[in-house]
């Protein structure tokens, strides 16, 4: 999965408006488009921008604003529902364990079976669904895609203790180097 995909994957499964994203960017809708779908090639600093706008987007509370009630008539479509856990359970992978195969590892199911969710062909039941529970997935988010504050806020904590303990490792080579 290229920068661009993953970017894409992330606003569909958090359903960001591209509007917004734009917004956030200081540039127009249009030129966004163009980077996430048609550019040959990403920005690094552009795609770092976006992940942190992205992070920060969770945090981003609308307390004030009532939610409407969708009109969508995918919300009831089977298939459509299964892509949108399928691609959620990707997000999860990636956030969590960096591969589709860790994660099935963790979740204690074949790569195989996983691949079946995450094409949209089956929908995880119960068991598979408390096993996402257990390894730290917001089941609610997996099945809705609204996360909540303490999922997002557990995520940056793990992003930071994975960073502490590169760094603390880097440490002890050093200190191992010099004895």
């Amino acid at each position: 999965m290229n920068q661009q995909e993953e970017i894409r994957l992330l606003i569909k499964a958090l359903n960001i408006k591209h509007s917004w994203l734009a917004e956030k960017l200081e540039i127009n809708s249009q030129t966004l488009n163009y980077l996430l779908n048609d550019a040959d090639k990403f920005d690094e600093d552009l795609y770092k921008n976006i992940k942190s706008i992205i992070d920060s987007y969770q945090l981003e509370l609308k307390l004030f604003e009532e939610e409407k009630p969708s009109n969508d008539p995918d919300l009831f479509d089977d298939k459509h529902l299964k892509k949108e856990i399928g691609q959620r359970i990707r997000v999860f992978a990636k956030r969590k364990y960096g591969t589709l195969r860790s994660l099935a590892t963790a979740v204690g199911i074949s790569p195989q079976q996983l691949q079946q969710y995450t094409s949209g062909n089956r929908e995880p039941g119960s068991r598979i669904l408390i096993k996402f529970l257990r390894i730290g997935c917001d089941i609610n988010w997996l099945l809705s895609g609204n996360e909540s504050i303490n999922s997002f806020e557990i995520y940056k904590l793990e992003h930071d203790i994975k960073k502490l303990k590169s760094k603390l490792n880097q440490i002890n080579t050093i200190i191992s180097e010099h004895k």
